[in-house]
């Protein structure tokens, strides 16, 4: 048996991940910083939090998966051979039987040649990676010289030119016949100037940016790509397709676009604007530090993925410096039609270096490559080559960059931090068997599957079943408190296992062991310029918590979860929702919608009869973590709607776009809580339920962990790839082509942000406000529509302003005097959302209407709720305009309630006048939806708390609610 293999990243030494001897590791010990390792180190850090519970020290449950901090016991532990031998011969399986690694062979073994087609043609372009270079692209030489001798002259445009430029911005979203006819109209006024042919402005527009796509011929059926090692085939390589790669003509069938990274990233330096903006990054790391030095290396709150220790600890190494880039990589499918087989894939690049308030803005998402359908491909790495060619090459060589802030040349690597999918689109990625697999966690943790007696699909039940002796299947339970890190050590060495199989059927039975299909193509890059696989693969919260979770509880709260023969349906007390109930339920949703604020996006529709039919994400994310807490409470039974509660909590916490650590450690609790709880309510050892535990559920013991490692998940969540999905989509002009004009959309798009990295003012002010409204700084701005002349304001409003006045000093009254004010609608909040009033609102019927005058305000450094009944200005000699607002605040919310749903159900009695109050209007935070509560026909007008899901995170997306409709913008009587 081959000894453990260590490894060292100390700073003194090694600067970087190496194999080292058993003593060498410990000798370098003292050198090396310290990282938080598991979920225990950090919340042994946290300290005491008044009201959190926090989680007992973790033992260390990962065995041989991770070197331990002492010097170990030299013993004996399972290859991965011998794990096949166990699941073979059905020998006491152990439940984390991947974290028992194979060792590494001997060097004769680890030398034997890939023998299955498959995996060599991986490996190829895996070594292809690793050998690239600048020179081996196929970018033109113009592009290559850019690359390495980046422009700096001061930029300018002559007239002619920028009128070009304007009148090509101005119909971009229009045909060529647009631009023609616009061009052809000023060449009627003015024949002297030279405005370009929509031909020569896409050609100038390359010229400008240096931005341009490679064309890679490919599989007409989507297949494969003729690139790398296939670049040299005349048809498909796969048996049931083998279509031609050309026509007879010798062109290409089909071609697909790939834009080069480095164009992009040079034009975000071109000017101080945009050099000032890329040094987010290095100055917020700088502060990082500082502030961990000053806290005994912790980080008391993440803000961003540079708090992630994976990030930290890549910065201390040297792997990350002040000059580079770091990015995320992200991709996804789309079906562009509903009504056909359309898929088309996208990928885009995440610029890590800018502020998040910057960084998910539609200008700065860069798009990376186009692989169209309609099928899906087969062979991805074929399509991802090319991009991650130029970027390998680029990591190695580094890219020449022009710094117009500091007048300077210098020399970027690009860090790869992450490279985020969905589910199917992570298998891509990473290699993995998938969820279906025995080990089919995306994170590669060691947590083993179940399957069915003579079924081939696993599922991770964490509880063994009872009277269950299903061989390979039947380890004890599984402690989902203790799950160890996934290992790269481990990962390497059952790589190298199944890389040498020797048969189809050898092939096979490693993957089962492993839970490795192939290796990633991502392995190319350069082990110092990304973070290792499998630990760049991150989980994704969208997708697991806007679809899979809510998928699986709706289809058990609704009885039509696959029923195994030996299980009944009707022992199934949580399922509810069906009959007259279900229809019952979907109006009372769909009725929601008016009382949901514009600026919470699309409202749920009526699930009842739209859930199968295109129910996006965003409306499940708002049905079940929303107003999921309100609506479901008296129709699930209690136990299950408190579970359910559970699940909101935690992961409200983790959207946020900033968490404390007591945070973490609550959320990660209350997840736990709602794992274990699941399988004993939903599951309970029944090994027909075994389907029930799905890699979603299992997905969320890693969750909290993961923040840590990697930051908060508001950060890398695929949000940011639906907006580029959709609005890309939104451009297509060509239903006969689709595939080929959005991958032209795409290109146009990357030379567009690059030309407004270069030249700033062809944006429009993004400061600039309507007609009348007034600025009141901090993010606030006053919006009208408002009253024409002041007027006298009596009743309950007039005492509740007249009351304030006087106590503030602001103004004296006689006994039956009250205020005159002009009145003002609308407040645009710092969050980008418009809060409105009921004086506008209430002129407009229910159905019409998308309430916004729903606020959190701070009184007294106390959060409370209130129903905005209008804003006014009072002005005071000699000083500053006061800006106001008279708001009816809402009774103090139910706490029996609110502590039964761990605080996910807000419950609030409305007071109308009773409750008026005035109110700073800088004082109020945010705009909420209250929602009627149970029985309209109430005595009490009871309403529940809804907050738009990730609020912050649509801010840094550049989601701006409109801010002026119809009948708005004026003065009212």
């Amino acid at each position: 048996m081959s000894p453990t293999e260590y490894f060292c990243d100390c700073e003194k030494h090694c600067r970087q991940k190496k194999s080292v001897s058993r003593t060498t590791y410990y000798a370098h010990a003292a050198h090396r910083q310290p990282v938080v390792r598991t979920f225990a180190d950090f919340t042994a850090n946290t300290g005491p939090h008044t009201g959190i519970p926090t989680l007992p020290a973790a033992q260390d449950a990962s065995g041989s998966r991770s070197v331990p901090h002492e010097p170990p016991a030299r013993k004996k532990r399972r290859t991965a051979t011998e794990l096949e031998s166990l699941d073979e011969n059905h020998t006491n399986t152990s439940a984390l039987s991947p974290a028992q690694p194979a060792q590494p062979a001997p060097p004769a073994e680890l030398e034997a040649p890939i023998t299955l087609e498959e995996l060599q043609t991986a490996q190829a372009y895996i070594e292809l990676l690793k050998a690239a270079t600048l020179d081996e692209s196929p970018l033109d030489i113009e592009t290559l010289a850019r690359l390495r001798n980046p422009l700096n002259d001061v930029l300018d445009l002559d007239p002619d030119l920028r009128l070009s430029i304007d009148l090509f911005l101005a119909s971009i979203n229009g045909s060529q016949q647009t631009y023609t006819d616009a061009r052809a109209g000023v060449l009627r006024r003015h024949p002297e100037d030279e405005i370009l042919s929509h031909a020569q402005m896409k050609s100038r527009l390359v010229e400008l940016t240096g931005v341009t796509s490679i064309r890679d011929d490919m599989c007409v059926n989507s297949c494969m790509a003729f690139t790398g090692p296939n670049k040299d085939l005349t048809h498909c390589s796969e048996p049931n397709c083998n279509q031609p790669r050309y026509l007879p003509n010798g062109a290409a069938r089909q071609q697909f676009h790939t834009i080069p990274l480095g164009p992009q990233l040079q034009a975000l330096w071109r000017t101080e604007e945009g050099a000032r903006n890329m040094r987010h990054r290095s100055e917020r790391t700088a502060e990082i530090l500082a502030e961990m030095e000053a806290n005994g290396n912790s980080i008391p709150v993440l803000d961003d993925v540079y708090c992630g220790s994976d990030y930290i600890a890549a910065v201390r190494r040297g792997d990350i410096t002040t000059d580079d880039m770091v990015l995320i990589f992200s991709i996804d499918g789309a079906q562009l039609y509903e009504s056909k087989q359309s898929d088309c894939w996208i990928y885009i690049w995440i610029i890590c270096d800018l502020s998040p308030e910057l960084r998910y803005k539609k200008k700065y998402v860069l798009p990376g490559g186009f692989i169209p359908g309609p099928f899906k491909p087969k062979h991805p790495d074929s399509y991802l080559y090319t991009g991650l060619h130029h970027v390998s090459a680029l990591q190695k060589e580094g890219l020449m960059v022009w710094d117009a802030l500091e007048k300077r040349f210098f020399r970027s690597f690009i860090y790869l931090l992450l490279d985020t999918a969905d589910g199917p689109g992570m298998q891509y990625l990473n290699g993995l068997v998938g969820h279906s697999g025995a080990y089919g966690c995306r994170l590669y943790c060691p947590v083993k599957s179940r399957h069915k007696p003579g079924v081939g699909i696993y599922y991770p039940a964490h509880l063994k079943p009872d009277n269950y002796t299903v061989h390979g299947c039947d380890h004890p339970d599984v402690d989902v408190k203790h799950i160890p890190r996934p290992s790269t050590a481990e990962y390497e060495h059952n790589l190298r296992h199944v890389l040498q199989s020797q048969t189809i059927a050898q092939y096979k039975q490693r993957r089962l062991a492993t839970g490795i299909s192939k290796q990633s193509i991502f392995s190319g890059l350069p082990s110092n310029r990304t973070l290792p696989v499998p630990h760049s693969f991150p989980a994704d919260l969208m997708h697991l918590v806007s679809l899979n979770l809510t998928d699986l509880l709706m289809l058990l709260w609704r009885g039509t979860l696959d029923c195994d023969t030996a299980d009944n349906r009707d022992t199934w007390d949580w399922a509810v929702f069906f009959g007259d109930v279900w229809k019952s339920h979907g109006k009372v949703v769909a009725q929601t919608k008016s009382y949901l604020p514009g600026s919470f996006d699309r409202p749920p529709r009526n699930p009842a009869e739209k859930m199968n039919s295109g129910y996006k994400a965003w409306e499940w994310l708002m049905y079940m973590f929303a107003l999921g807490p309100g609506l479901f409470y008296g129709i699930l039974p209690n136990v299950y709607w408190k579970h359910h509660c559970k699940l909101v909590a935690g992961i409200r916490l983790l959207q946020q776009r900033s968490i404390s650590a007591p945070q973490i450690v609550e959320s990660h609790r209350l997840l736990i809580s709602f794992v274990e709880d699941f399988e004993q309510l939903y599951y309970q050892r029944k090994g027909e339920r075994i389907h029930f535990c799905r890699q979603s559920l299992h997905a969320l013991c890693h969750i909290a962990p993961e923040t840590i490692r990697l930051g908060p998940y508001a950060y890398f969540t695929q949000w940011t790839m639906e907006r580029t999905i959709g609005n890309l989509g939104e451009e297509i002009k060509q239903p006969s082509n689709p595939y080929a004009n959005l991958s032209q959309r795409g290109v146009l798009r990357s030379q567009i942000n690059a030309l407004k990295s270069m030249f700033p003012d062809l944006e429009p002010d993004a400061t600039h406000r309507p007609r009348g409204s007034i600025d009141l700084g901090d993010g606030y701005v006053l919006l009208r529509a408002r009253q024409r002349n002041a007027k006298t304001i009596d009743g309950a409003e007039g005492d509740a302003v007249r009351e304030y006045l006087e106590e503030q000093g602001l103004c004296d009254f006689d006994d039956d005097e009250y205020p005159n004010i002009i009145k003002w609608a609308r407040l645009m909040l710092p969050t980008k959302q418009i809060a409105r009033t009921f004086w506008r609102e209430s002129l407009k019927a229910l159905e019409d209407t998308r309430m916004s005058r729903n606020v959190k305000v701070l009184i007294d450094g106390q959060i409370h709720l209130a129903e905005v009944q209008f804003f006014f200005i009072i002005e005071k000699e000699g000083e500053d305009d006061i800006p106001l607002a008279l708001v009816s605040r809402y009774a103090a919310p139910n706490a029996e309630l609110l502590r039964e749903s761990v605080g996910t159900l807000c419950c609030c009695e409305y007071q109308g006048e009773l409750g008026f109050e005035v109110v700073a209007a800088k004082s109020i935070q945010s705009v909420v939806a209250m929602v009627p509560f149970g029985n309209a026909d109430s005595e009490n007008d009871i309403r529940f708390l809804v907050e738009k899901p990730g609020l912050d995170v649509a801010c840094m997306g550049g989601a701006e609610e409109q801010e002026q409709e119809a009948g708005e913008d004026g003065d009212v009587e």
